[in-house]
């Protein structure tokens, strides 16, 4: 009687064991770590990044260096310029790689910031028009100040009679001088003329507008 009822209780242990360990999860596959060696195949020093399950950190490797690793399988190695942005994919660790020797060089290709740097904001000018209202043609000797320049902008050009016109643009603010010879050679040796008053200062309100030149 006593040996039925031990059988009873070892039989009742016995299946209740098994189904508390039937229902105890099994480790995540991203958990499982692997060990491989990796090698620097670039023929470069070189600078990467892993990232994966519990994993992040960049790092840097000679020329045909040689490192061990023991990395959680999904693990992905990057290219990285500072170790901490990637700029490309290298690898991904799988299982299959337990105690293999992965390289560096597997044809990915490093990839760069696609925003480049942008153009400075082009300056708004102001559309005018110089006329010659003489009878006879004029030699004009157009020396242009712009604001925040350095320097000068000098223009020689000839108008036609009474309705000989010439159009220029100009940011406002700019001051333009109707030079002699003088001022011309003036100019030309690297000295400036703005010290006195200009033919005209351009403004906003002058776009579309023709200025005589006398």
């Amino acid at each position: 009687m006593k040996t039925n009822a031990i059988l009873l209780t070892l039989l009742f242990v016995s299946l209740f064991t098994t189904s508390v360990s039937a229902q105890t999860p099994l480790p995540a596959s991203g958990e499982k770590r692997i060990t491989f060696m990796l090698k620097n195949t670039l023929g470069y020093h070189r600078m990467f990044r892993v990232e994966g399950p519990g994993i992040a950190y960049g790092f840097t490797m000679n020329r045909r260096e040689m490192v061990p690793c023991t990395w959680p399988v999904g693990s992905k190695l990057y290219f990285s310029k500072d170790g901490e942005k990637t700029q490309g994919l290298i690898l991904t660790v799988t299982a299959a790689d337990e105690g293999k020797t992965l390289t560096t060089d597997t044809g990915a290709i490093e990839t760069v910031s696609n925003t480049t740097p942008s153009a400075p904001e082009p300056k708004k000018t102001v559309a005018i028009s110089l006329q010659n209202p003489s009878l006879l043609p004029r030699k004009i000797a157009l020396i242009s100040y712009e604001p925040g320049e350095p320097g000068n902008s000098t223009n020689i050009f000839v108008l036609a009679p009474v309705v000989g016109s010439k159009k220029f643009r100009f940011p406002a603010g700019t001051r333009l001088y109707l030079a002699d010879d003088e001022q011309v050679n003036t100019v030309m040796s690297g000295k400036r003329i703005d010290s006195s008053k200009p033919f005209l200062t351009v403004k906003s309100e002058d776009a579309g507008k023709s200025f005589p030149v006398k």
